[in-house]
């Protein structure tokens, strides 16, 4: 039989920078098992924790997003 943690998985995530802190290779990614599947980040400097948007949270964002993109878009015209 295979043995099977409960305890947190913690990876680290090479070349990965905290938002808040700016501090870079100080953020894990956590995978909790019990009582219920989750995943989060975490930055073992700051300890600032940051988790990914769920499919019901993405219409939302993608519209935040889309609209600040198209007021941003311009030409650019290169000249020799």
């Amino acid at each position: 039989m295979r043995y099977q943690s409960t305890r947190p998985k913690r990876q680290f995530l090479a070349g990965v920078k905290c938002t808040q802190c700016k501090a870079t290779d100080t953020t894990v990614q956590v995978q909790i098992f019990t009582p219920e599947p989750d995943e989060y980040i975490e930055c073992v400097a700051c300890g600032h924790t940051a988790r990914r948007p769920t499919a019901d949270d993405l219409p939302q964002i993608q519209a935040t997003t889309e609209g600040a993109m198209t007021e941003s878009v311009g030409v650019v015209r290169f000249v020799k």
